[in-house]
C-alpha cells in the first residue's frame, strides 16, 4: 500500500512470475487502507492526542536504554501489566536516589559513543582539508591544529552495559566503572581542546566542537511520567494492552 501511495520507495524489484506481488493503482490502495484503519478503529480505544507510552518512556533517559527501545512496540494485556510494574518500580526508585551506579554506567556509556561520534566527524573534516590550498592552509597555527587533530589518541573503549538492577539494593560499581568514568572525562577534554584549536583557524564550514556531554544529577520528579502513571492506571485494570500506532 505505501509503495502504490508513494509514501516510500520500493526496496525489492516487483516478482512478476507471481500476481499476488503486482502493484496496484492508488484507488485501490487508499480503499484497502481505509477497510484497515477503520477495522483498527473498531477494535481500539484511539486516542491521538495523548501518545503516551512511547515518547514518555521511549525518548526518556531516566529509563535504560534497552526499556526505551522495548517501548516502540504493542504492547499485550499481560506484557503491559508486567512493564508498569517494572516502570513504576523504577521510576520511584530513581527519583527517590536509587541506581546511581546505574546511571553512571549509562553516563560513561553514553558519553563514549558521543566521543567517537564527534572524533570520527572531525577527523574527517580534518581530511577533508589535507588537499586544499587556500592561504589559510598554509598558515602555521592551522596546521599545528590539524595536527593536533590527527594525533588525538582513539577514544576509549566501554563496554556494553549490563541488564539494569531489579532493586536498588543490587546495585553496586563494577570493576574499572571509576577508571572508564575518568579516562572519559579526560578524552572528552583533549578532544573538546583539539576542537576548539581546530575550529578557530578554519573557515565556518569547517569549524566543529564538542556537544553538551550527559551529566550525572539528581533525579527530580518528571510530572510528564507521573501523569502517564495516571493515566495507565485505569488502562491495566480494565486488562487492556497498547496498540502502537504509527
Amino acid at each position: 500500500m505505501a509503495y502504490a501511495l508513494g509514501r516510500t520507495h520500493r526496496t525489492t524489484p516487483l516478482d512478476e512470475t507471481n500476481p499476488a506481488k503486482e502493484e496496484i493503482d492508488h484507488d485501490t490502495a487508499h480503499a484497502r487502507w481505509r477497510d484497515i484503519d477503520q477495522r483498527l478503529r473498531s477494535l481500539l480505544v484511539v486516542d491521538l492526542d495523548n501518545p503516551h507510552r512511547v515518547f514518555v518512556v521511549g525518548i526518556n533517559p531516566i529509563f535504560p536504554p534497552e526499556w526505551r527501545d522495548a517501548a516502540w512496540a504493542t504492547l499485550l494485556p499481560d506484557e503491559l501489566a508486567e512493564w508498569s510494574v517494572r516502570w513504576r518500580h523504577w521510576y520511584a526508585e530513581t527519583t527517590a536516589g536509587g541506581f546511581r551506579h546505574y546511571h553512571d554506567r549509562l553516563r560513561t556509556w553514553d558519553t563514549s559513543r558521543l566521543l567517537a561520534e564527534t572524533q570520527a566527524d572531525l577527523l574527517t573534516t580534518a581530511r577533508a582539508t589535507e588537499h586544499r590550498t587556500n592561504a589559510w592552509t598554509r598558515k602555521p597555527a592551522f596546521i599545528e591544529a590539524r595536527e593536533h587533530v590527527f594525533a588525538l589518541p582513539p577514544p576509549p573503549v566501554v563496554p556494553d552495559l549490563d541488564p539494569p538492577p531489579r532493586a536498588a539494593g543490587d546495585d553496586r560499581a563494577t570493576p574499572g566503572q571509576q577508571e572508564r568514568r575518568e579516562a572519559v572525562t579526560r578524552h572528552g577534554a583533549l578532544l573538546g581542546q583539539a576542537a576548539r584549536e581546530f575550529s578557530r583557524t578554519v573557515p565556518s564550514a569547517f569549524k566543529r566542537s564538542l556537544p553538551p556531554l550527559p551529566v550525572l544529577e539528581e533525579r527530580q520528579r518528571d510530572t510528564w511520567v507521573e501523569e502517564f502513571f495516571d493515566w495507565l492506571d485505569p488502562v491495566v485494570r480494565a486488562g487492556h494492552g497498547l496498540y502502537l500506532w504509527i
